[in-house]
């Protein structure tokens, strides 16, 4: 997509302006507008009325250039707003992108990034103008320690999500970045060769129209993205890859359920900092009490807590005498617990293995009903109940 005519509208401090490298800019592709403003300077408005795009100077010990992001956003809700930023720090990203950015730039600016980054945004905004819809809700599934059953419960529950959602415009989409053990093909039977790694390898080209060839229909209405068929390193991954496609899918659907791996990396706690619930799963075991506490503490160390985050006991035996009790987990975890499932393991294994769902073997099962009680929960908690 062009840049030439396109309003760029470019708003930085003098020392910034100075440091910058920008003189392939005169008689470039781009077509910009500058402005020098103090990082504490109020932001005249009159200014981005008629922008397409605006490139702005933030710095975190600056709390009033944060502000102007908010306030953007609020004023001019349908602007791509770009954060300039020296040594941006995780928090600092997280805060940027829950008000909102399309994106973010080192600092000092040079052409070349400069426009590599504009060339982006631009190719992720709809070419044609349709009825404005929200960004999609983001719920996020992650797991105290391997095998506690977060990947069965994203699968049904965004499986039964999308059913109960069927006439929503936008429909549902499950993400499975769990790019070195992702099973989400296999116990839903998608079996076409596009997954992930076409969007990862896509680079700048990606787009709606090639998320939705990649993603996979139920006939539930899901829309599933699987994971890499190839083990890939966890390092190999480009974040900004990885934040640009869930922003493009953000547009293309109205809720997207997220399988996350079980280690953490930078790009996985932004997701989850950017999500509006985070179902954490468990099981009645010491190991994983012990390491959901510890996944409690990470996430509130980053900012994230509340009661969007959620804790889900998976495989909870209804007997009078056991050795751990709900009560006890919350004890243990110092959290309180949310949602729970019965264990029936059997039907869980047998539609797992028939790469089916639940319902598809026993209809009005227990594990069926705990996880629509979830799923009300969810529903309640972005505010669309009836």
């Amino acid at each position: 997509m062009s840049l030439d005519n396109n309003h760029i509208h470019l708003i930085l401090s003098e020392k910034e302006l100075a440091a910058s490298e920008l003189s392939d800019a005169e008689g470039g592709a781009i077509s910009l507008t500058l402005d020098m403003l103090d990082l504490d300077a109020p932001l005249p408005t009159d200014l981005l009325k008629d922008s397409r795009i605006v490139v702005i100077e933030v710095d975190s010990e600056v709390p009033s250039s944060i502000d102007r992001i908010s306030k953007i956003g609020k004023k001019f809700p349908n602007l791509p707003i770009i954060a300039a930023v020296r040594n941006a720090s995780l928090p600092l990203v997280r805060t940027l992108l829950k008000n909102g950015i399309a994106d973010v730039i080192e600092l000092p600016l040079s052409y070349s990034d400069l426009s590599e980054v504009l060339q982006q945004v631009l190719a992720g905004m709809k070419k044609d103008v349709k009825v404005e819809t929200s960004p999609a809700k983001v719920i996020s599934v992650i797991k105290s320690i391997g095998g506690v059953g977060a990947s069965m419960i994203a699968t049904q529950a965004a499986s039964r999500y999308a059913e109960m959602h069927a006439a929503d415009q936008g429909g549902t989409c499950l993400f499975d970045l769990d790019l070195q053990f992702g099973s989400i093909a296999s116990y839903l039977g998608v079996n076409q060769p596009l997954n992930l790694s076409d969007l990862l390898d896509a680079g700048s080209r990606i787009d709606g129209e090639l998320l939705q060839s990649v993603a996979s229909t139920l006939p539930t209405g899901l829309n599933v993205i699987p994971a890499p068929a190839e083990i890939m390193p966890m390092e190999s991954v480009n974040a900004d890859q990885i934040y640009r496609i869930i922003d493009i899918a953000s547009r293309e659907y109205d809720t997207i359920f997220i399988d996350l791996p079980g280690n953490w990396t930078n790009w996985s706690v932004s997701l989850v900092a950017r999500s509006d619930i985070v179902l954490l799963v468990v099981e009645l075991t010491i190991a994983s009490l012990r390491q959901a506490k510890r996944q409690l503490a990470l996430l509130e160390s980053q900012g994230i807590s509340g009661n969007h985050v959620q804790v889900v006991v998976n495989r909870v035996e209804k007997k009078l005498f056991r050795s751990i009790n709900l009560q006890d987990a919350e004890k243990a975890i110092n959290y309180p617990v949310q949602h729970s499932l019965h264990n029936d393991y059997p039907l869980v294994s047998a539609a797992q293995d028939q790469g089916v769902l639940i319902d598809e073997i026993r209809r009005k099962s227990k594990i069926s009903k705990d996880i629509e009680i979830i799923l009300e929960s969810i529903d309640e908690t972005l505010g669309r109940t009836d």
